[in-house]
């Protein structure tokens, strides 16, 4: 029990929409070949990528201060 809490807690704080796609990820991936996954993620990656809390995240990082995640 004490590490399912401790993977809640780090769950709870990653970026919601990084959380939302890494789930639609894992979803896709039983339901297809390694290489349609493959695509899946990398397509996922991209909207990501482009997201305002990857912004965020890459400021906080060279700011050395905790990301203020707005799960846009």
């Amino acid at each position: 029990m004490p590490a399912a809490v401790e993977l809640g807690k780090r769950l709870a704080e990653m970026p919601p929409v990084a959380l939302r796609c890494i789930k639609e990820a894992v979803y896709q991936a039983m339901d297809t070949t390694l290489a349609d996954g493959l695509e899946a993620e990398r397509n996922l990656f991209y909207l990501l990528f482009a997201s305002d809390d990857a912004r965020e995240g890459m400021r906080a990082f060279v700011e050395k201060r905790p990301p203020r995640f707005q799960g846009r």
